[in-house]
């Protein structure tokens, strides 16, 4: 009985996410401008085609396709096979927000390399404050992973 528990447990933690890899790909996801012009038409629209993406995004459909794989494999749109036309039509909606915890935001701003190092730092202090404030018994937190990328204009 104790092996049928045990691989019990082994399959179970093998269907949760590895983290490090979901954070991975959310990453990709985001940092192409055409997935993230597909994300905020998906916002605007209730569903999409990969050929209504295209056209709007004046893209190749293969293009829009390859894009809207990632996106899906980052697990931030789906499928939505009840509006498809047939088989092979594919119709993309975005998953709904609490099945996707995770959040982008892009800015660009002109700092000296002194200004860019005092944001830094109240970043990381706020991220500490955060987490010192935190009450380890609340039983409605989650584990968060927060990444801050910034890249200069030499890049």
């Amino acid at each position: 009985m104790r092996g049928r528990a045990a691989d019990r447990d082994v399959r179970d933690e093998q269907k949760r996410p590895d983290p490090v890899q979901t954070t991975s790909a959310r990453l990709k996801a985001y940092a192409h401008s055409t997935r993230r012009d597909m994300l905020s038409l998906l916002r605007r629209q209730d569903r999409l085609r990969a050929a209504d993406i295209a056209e709007a995004l004046g893209v190749a459909a293969s293009t829009a396709s390859f894009h809207l794989r990632v996106l899906a494999d980052a697990g931030l749109i789906e499928e939505a096979p009840e509006h498809a036309r047939d088989r092979r039509d594919r119709v993309w909606v975005l998953r709904a927000p609490d099945a996707v915890h995770t959040t982008f935001s892009q800015r660009s701003v002109r700092l000296t390399t002194a200004e860019f190092d005092a944001l830094a730092d109240r970043i990381e202090g706020l991220i500490s404050a955060a987490a010192d404030a935190h009450d380890p018994d609340d039983t409605g937190s989650r584990a968060w992973q927060i990444a801050v990328l910034a890249a200069d204009d030499q890049i």
